[in-house]
């Protein structure tokens, strides 16, 4: 009887060893997989930042054409600064859009690797018995 218990303690314990190495390797695997997505994001952010620095240099540089315009009125210029400045408008809403874009990235990579980190957790819990020996075959 002593000897069952024994055995029955050491297959709990390995079975949970197995389940911990099992977790730190997919704990592992999510981490250099939310690292890559932070990196890639970086980069991302970074091609951004030169696009908004134009923008902005290009927005003020029509502010003073504006002001230019307006102190010697012609009749077609000022609308067609008009249209310029809504072109300009346009383009800073779009890239204020794209900044956002890397940690909404970094934000759905999470998710997804924790929901195949939780999947793959699930499946090989599947394989554990109630006594903590394994199943011979996956159901």
């Amino acid at each position: 009887m002593t000897k069952t218990v024994i055995d029955l303690v050491r297959a709990v314990l390995n079975a949970t060893l197995i389940l911990l190495a099992l977790c730190l390797f997919l704990a592992w695997k999510l981490i250099a997989t939310a690292d890559a997505v932070t990196a890639r994001a970086s980069q991302i952010a970074g091609a951004v930042a030169p696009l908004t620095t134009v923008v902005t240099e290009l927005h003020q540089e029509m502010a003073e054409v504006r002001e230019a315009v307006q102190a010697t009125p012609e009749t077609g210029t000022a609308h067609r600064l008009s249209r310029i400045e809504a072109r300009l408008e346009n383009i800073q809403t779009h890239l204020n859009a794209l900044r956002t874009l890397p940690q909404e990235a970094a934000a759905q990579a999470a998710q997804a690797g924790a929901a195949d980190l939780a999947g793959r957790l699930i499946s090989t819990a599947a394989w554990i018995r109630q006594d903590g020996s394994c199943a011979a075959t996956r159901n």
